[in-house]
């Protein structure tokens, strides 16, 4: 099966872009296929419990509940400048580093930028 990246990087809060990646990679997980999606900017917040526990049945949660075979991966830089540590993340969350994102970048059978604008 292929492997999907997502960049998302769009507030969770502001735009409705969060929803879409979270379509998109229910989508590709339940047809066998694996995801990763970093976290970059504001959309680091995704992978906050603080978030999720502000709001049990937004989208925090639904990222929090996906399989497995998705990733989350939080940008360590954007975390730490909003005051979001390791020990904030949601449980199926990690850390990551712009390393990461080049990696994923160079390991995805498909690779989404989802920024929120327009």
């Amino acid at each position: 099966m292929g492997r999907l990246g997502v960049l998302l990087f769009a507030s969770p809060i502001q735009h409705r872009t969060a929803e879409t990646a979270l379509a998109l990679v229910e989508a590709a997980a339940r047809q066998g296929h694996s995801a990763t999606v970093f976290l970059l900017g504001d959309a680091v917040y995704l992978a906050s419990r603080a978030l999720a526990d502000a709001d049990p049945e937004g989208a925090v949660r639904r990222f929090e509940a996906l399989p497995a075979s998705v990733e989350l991966v939080s940008c360590t830089t954007c975390a730490r400048f909003r005051g979001l540590s390791d020990e904030t993340l949601v449980r199926n969350a990690r850390s990551g580093t712009l390393e990461d994102l080049v990696d994923l970048i160079g390991s995805s059978d498909r690779f989404l930028s989802l920024t929120g604008d327009g």
